[in-house]
């Protein structure tokens, strides 16, 4: 396994380490011990000492304990309570946006860093109580005035923490923000697209249509062999640096690998992951490097997939859509997101499915997203479901107007073929004759506009 590869599976280790609420609490508890060993073994500072006088714990051995016990009973009551309401909370938006946003929850940043703060504070003021010592015949009193004046300041954090909290748990579920977030995450796995970092591209005349194509003509008439999955699960990541690192030593002969699955499809025992050619030069080393390449985990994530983010923002529309919420601004702010999202996908070079190893010895050919596919993914569900009410097709179709002056020229023909099929689905869904005229009315500006920057493609 290279060096690149090593990198890879430790930052997508890191990244769901990262994001689970248990790692901030964690390294908090630790801290918290370390201080509290730390902090017992000061000495208290001279009572004539204006320091003391004016920051430092002066009270007793009953009185420092009462202290600590207040701090640690209110600190784990109020963390309980909080993070009980916050469950709730969580249910809550679940229910009204999507269960896949609770994923960035827990990953989020204010959530870890207060619990760490709770946790922390209780566990470092449980430790300092059990080190006072009140005053007997044999001994005298313990009390580790610095480490108390310490736990009391850790009790001012933590309802400064608290306050913090509050607010941004009531920011947070609200919808504007939850879309603001989930489009932020999805536009920076656009801007490092799979799988623009996996190799080194093949320089191509036209990387959408040309070496692939090619490519793929060839291997329709080569005898691959096809590689299954061992296990079950939604393909999360592709590795190449093992498959780099085995199959360029193989024989003097180019390993060339085609992803058969798109990132984020769900596989099972025995499906094709990818198949390889020159059938002569495949082996059971190969067989485990191309297998290895391939992550497959229990849920779908952003790691390495796009499209996720996308089905994200529409299931959100879905649901403002459905019956029993009936939200149709929140999903015309879901379009809104989603044309965000596009016109970074479509403003960039088209990503190249054609990978080689340093030396050329191995090739991949990948499975990319393309424009046309995540436009689909976008707005294909919506505006099945969101066509009968004229403000959201009107929203997709002002969004794919405003997408043609942003994308490059060669992908106006998919927003003019999308655009289409918002307007046929809008008729077949408006029964009276007056809305569908005022419809049309509303749309032929932005028609107008679409065809203008597509002349020649094909049009209702």
């Amino acid at each position: 396994m290279n060096k690149a590869d090593r990198s890879s599976k430790l930052r997508s280790a890191w990244n769901r380490v990262r994001d689970s609420l248990w790692f901030l609490p964690s390294v908090g508890v630790v801290a918290s011990m370390v201080t509290a060993i730390v902090a017992v073994q000061v000495p208290s500072p001279s009572p004539e000492s204006p320091f003391a006088i004016g920051w430092i714990f002066g009270g007793g051995a009953e009185g420092a304990r009462g202290v600590l016990s207040a701090i640690a009973g209110s600190l784990i009551t109020v963390t309980g309570v909080v993070f009980s309401v916050t469950i709730v909370a969580l249910q809550l938006a679940s229910s009204q946006f999507t269960p896949r946003v609770l994923a960035s929850f827990m990953a989020d940043r204010v959530n870890q860093s207060v619990l760490a703060i709770f946790i922390s504070t209780f566990t470092y003021t449980l430790l300092v109580l059990r080190s006072i010592r009140s005053e007997a015949e044999e001994r005298e009193a313990v009390v580790p005035q610095i480490a108390v004046a310490i736990a009391l300041l850790l009790l001012l954090v933590s309802i400064g923490a608290l306050i913090v909290f509050i607010n941004h748990s009531a920011r947070s579920i609200q919808a504007s923000v939850i879309l603001e977030r989930e489009t932020s995450r999805t536009v920076a796995r656009v801007e490092a697209l799979f799988p623009d970092t996996l190799g080194r591209p093949v320089p191509v005349n036209r990387p959408d249509c040309g070496e692939a194509d090619r490519l793929r003509a060839q291997l329709a008439t080569a005898h691959g062999i096809a590689v299954t999955a061992d296990g079950s699960g939604y393909l999360t990541a592709l590795h190449a640096g093992v498959l780099w690192s085995i199959c360029e030593h193989v024989d003097n002969t180019v390993i060339t690998v085609r992803m058969d699955q798109h990132m984020g499809a769900f596989l099972f025992p025995g499906m094709v992951l990818a198949t390889v050619w020159p059938a002569h030069a495949v082996n059971a080393a190969v067989v485990t490097a191309v297998r290895e390449t391939f992550v497959l985990e229990a849920e779908r994530t952003l790691e390495q997939d796009v499209e996720f983010g996308l089905l994200e923002l529409a299931d959100i529309a879905l649901r403002a859509l459905s019956p029993g919420i009936n939200d149709p601004t929140t999903a015309m702010h879901c379009i809104d997101r989603l044309g965000e999202v596009l016109a970074a996908l479509g403003s960039r070079p088209p990503a190249n499915p054609v990978r080689r190893s340093e030396d050329g010895s191995v090739c991949l050919l990948a499975r990319v997203t393309t424009f046309d596919r995540a436009i689909g993914i976008a707005f294909d569900q919506i505006r099945y479901f969101g066509a009968a009410q004229p403000a959201v097709a009107l929203r997709m179709l002002e969004t794919l107007s405003n997408l043609s002056g942003v994308v490059a020229p060669v992908l106006h023909a998919v927003l003019m073929k999308h655009s289409d099929a918002v307007m046929r689905q809008a008729h077949r869904s408006f029964e009276d004759p007056m809305e569908r005229q005022r419809f049309d009315e509303r749309t032929s500006a932005v028609l107008a506009l679409l065809r203008r920057s597509n002349t020649g493609a094909p049009h209702s």
